[in-house]
C-alpha cells in the first residue's frame, strides 16, 4: 500500500512519518594476502540494506496506532516498503521496540527492516502458483497497492480473473 508522502509497509501506512530514517548499505568484501605479494581484495556484492529509525506516536490514538504497527511486524515474512523520496523495498521486519510514557500520552519507538536482497534491482516477479487469486490477492498479500499492481501488469486486462497458475506479476 502506497500512500503519497507517508512511509508505509505491507497495509500498515505510519499516521507521521518517523523523526528519523537510515538506510545503510554496505558491500561485502573479502582480503587476503597473496604468497609473496600484496592482499588481493574480493568484492562478493552488495549485503542487504538495513532500514532503520524512530518515531513517535502521540495523541488519543497512540495505543492503536502503535498496535497497528506491531501488528503488521508480528506478520513475518517480506513486504513492500515504502518511504518518502526512495523507491519502494522489499523488506522483512527486524525489531520494533517502544518506550511509552503515559503522562504526556506518548509512545516513542525504534524499528529495523532487513531488505530481501532477491527483490533488489528494478524489475520483481511474483509468481502465484495456484491460479487462484488475481491481482487484488496478489495486492493485499505483498502489501501493494492495486493501482501499482495494474499499471505495472498491462498484460493483465482485469484485476479481479484470477492470474493463470505460475504466471508472473512485476511488482515493481
Amino acid at each position: 500500500m502506497k500512500c503519497d508522502g507517508k512511509m508505509s509497509f505491507k497495509d500498515y501506512v505510519f499516521p507521521v512519518n518517523p523523526r528519523t530514517i537510515r538506510i545503510s548499505s554496505e558491500r561485502k568484501l573479502a582480503s587476503g594476502r597473496i604468497p609473496f605479494g600484496e592482499d588481493a581484495v574480493s568484492d562478493l556484492g552488495a549485503a542487504a540494506r538495513i532500514i532503520s529509525g524512530e518515531g513517535e506516536f502521540f495523541g488519543e490514538s497512540c495505543i492503536s496506532d502503535f498496535e497497528g504497527l506491531k501488528r503488521v511486524m508480528d506478520q513475518g515474512g517480506p513486504g513492500m516498503l515504502y518511504i518518502p523520496s526512495q523507491s519502494p523495498i522489499c523488506a522483512s521486519a527486524q525489531l520494533l521496540e517502544f518506550d511509552a510514557d503515559d503522562r504526556e500520552g506518548i509512545i516513542r519507538y525504534r524499528f529495523r527492516f532487513v531488505e530481501s536482497p532477491s527483490y533488489r534491482g528494478g524489475t520483481q516477479s511474483y509468481v502465484y502458483g495456484d491460479g487462484s487469486g488475481c491481482l487484488w490477492d496478489i495486492a493485499y498479500r505483498c502489501g501493494i497497492s492495486t493501482d501499482m499492481l495494474i499499471s505495472l501488469n498491462p498484460h493483465i486486462m482485469r484485476p479481479d480473473i484470477p492470474v493463470k497458475a505460475g504466471e508472473r506479476v512485476r511488482l515493481c
